[in-house]
């Protein structure tokens, strides 16, 4: 028996959040026996600081829609690895600003011929399915902007309880 199945519905962020520590667990796994120090959970922040250089936490936080305390505690590992480093803002000396070590530049390097790979057993896997859930994902991230989780349950529940 598998109860989480079995639920259904009622199991949907269980069954979300399994998936993803599956796939976590794996590409993590990739990384270390490719001999690299590196987490998959790390990945968007290093993306991000790739590209943009040098952001505070509450940018990182806002960009990846990441909570703030999750984005810190990226942030402490990845320092902790000697990937990334922390300056004070010369404008603003309680924020702490993110930008790559010569050390996390050369990860993101070596990642690199990974992460192609990566990407392409990504659109492989999720061609298997009957539909495409890039689009399906996003559809219900649309929805929970307009309205979450929260406010719909709420609503029902105040609904039933007028009756």
């Amino acid at each position: 028996m598998n109860l989480v199945n079995e639920l259904e519905e009622l199991a949907l962020a269980t069954r979300l959040k399994r998936l993803s520590d599956r796939l976590s667990q794996d590409v993590s796994r990739i990384y270390k026996e490719a001999g690299l120090a590196f987490e998959a959970r790390w990945y968007l922040i290093l993306e991000l600081l790739v590209r943009q250089k040098q952001l505070g936490i509450t940018e990182i936080s806002e960009s990846l829609q990441l909570t703030h305390p999750a984005v810190v505690q990226f942030v402490e590992q990845m320092l902790a690895h000697g990937l990334v480093k922390t300056t004070t803002d010369s404008k603003d000396a309680r924020r702490r600003l993110i930008s790559l070590t010569a050390a996390g530049k050369q990860t993101y390097k070596k990642l690199s011929p990974v992460l192609a790979v990566i990407r392409d057993e990504n659109k492989k896997w999720l061609e298997e399915a009957s539909a495409n859930m890039l689009q399906v994902l996003s559809e219900l991230e649309l929805a929970l902007d307009k309205k979450s989780m929260y406010k719909r349950i709420k609503i029902s529940l105040l609904e039933q309880s007028d009756v």
